[in-house]
């Protein structure tokens, strides 16, 4: 289908299922993003944003975008940042695989936690913020939200490492030894205890790249959350620990860490990650987890899936991003820090 008539057809769907009164002129690929790709709609006055279903074989469960624009459907009537949503459309004939529209949020979208070009106090704003939302996603009333059903957060852990072997298995490219053996001992670890605490929505991917930043000479702070994708229910900590483990990264890995700035991090507003556990802790309320390195060995194991899926769609022919093939190449690397990790814990 050429872009005229995708844009023909998008707007004959915009007119007919949204309330959107915009006319299309024009869409433009954005060349960020591993997953789902995403694009620029701009008409005479507004910009938007449509996110798809990426095209050829996908692994089964994988880009659930239905689910993500469900959940921010459902929190923007929280005290949550998220985009306005437009619509979402299931019918493949319209631009060739499922969509929604959003709204664009006019911020600044940042991918080193450094946050070189912030000052000090900025940074700890942003921190601080990010701290704060994911206090919240722990404690927000999913009853009211009707999202009680989203997913099942009692046996989250197991159901995850089972999900993620299988994952891992069906885009293995090559042997990981340090994975094999996340993949041997991760489920023999399963702290049970988890299970007792209540449950809280999961945003699945919660990472500096997935935000847009809002800046001005009063406050810095977090002006959306994107990608819903991997959203659920699970128990506190998960997204706390994923976070936590992405600090912990190397500065020169693709999808990169604090690194050697550790050492300097007591000047540079950016919390340690100690600071950002008692944090979370004293606004939740929550008791110090003893399982704390685990779970941050298992969003290792994680994460390497999520990863390893990259590679495979680079292979296929049907990665979202410029920088696929060396995001995927991140998955060894990732898997010898869980291995770290997890023989700290054990």
């Amino acid at each position: 289908m050429s872009v005229k008539n995708k844009i023909n057809s998008l707007n004959s769907w915009i007119s007919k299922k949204t309330s959107l009164e915009e006319e299309i002129l024009s869409i433009k690929k954005f060349e960020i993003g591993q997953s789902n790709p995403t694009f620029l709609l701009k008409s005479k006055n507004k910009s938007f944003v449509l996110r798809s279903k990426p095209l050829g074989n996908l692994l089964p469960g994988a880009h659930r975008i239905d689910r993500e624009y469900k959940v921010m459907s459902a929190l923007e009537r929280s005290k949550l940042p998220v985009p306005r949503m437009y619509g979402y459309c299931d019918d493949i004939s319209i631009m060739g695989s499922e969509f929604y529209i959003m709204e664009f949020l006019d911020g600044t979208h940042e991918f080193d936690p450094i946050l070189p070009n912030y000052s000090p106090n900025q940074r700890k704003q942003i921190y601080r913020h990010k701290i704060e939302i994911l206090a919240e996603l722990a404690s927000v009333d999913l009853a009211e939200l009707g999202l009680e059903n989203f997913g099942r957060p009692k046996g989250y852990l197991e159901r995850q490492i089972n999900l993620w072997i299988k994952q891992y298995r069906e885009s293995q490219t090559k042997n990981i030894e340090s994975m094999e053996f996340l993949i041997e001992n991760i489920p023999k670890y399963i702290p049970k205890e988890i299970d007792n605490l209540p449950p809280c929505l999961l945003h699945g991917d919660f990472r500096l790249d997935n935000m847009m930043l809002k800046n001005n000479n009063h406050s810095s702070k977090i002006l959306g959350l994107l990608d819903w994708e991997l959203s659920t229910l699970s128990p506190p900590f998960i997204d706390l620990s994923y976070w936590a483990l992405m600090l912990r990264f190397e500065k020169s890995w693709p999808i990169s860490g604090l690194g050697d700035y550790r050492n300097e991090i007591k000047n540079s507003g950016i919390p340690s990650e100690e600071k950002i556990l008692e944090s979370y802790l004293n606004i939740t309320g929550f008791e110090r987890p003893k399982y704390w390195k685990y779970l941050l060995a298992f969003n290792s194991f994680r994460f390497v899936g999520i990863l390893q899926g990259i590679t495979k769609r680079v292979i296929d022919g049907n990665n979202a991003g410029e920088n696929a093939f060396e995001v995927g190449e991140q998955a060894e690397p990732v898997a010898n820090l869980g291995l770290k990790i997890l023989k700290e814990y054990l």
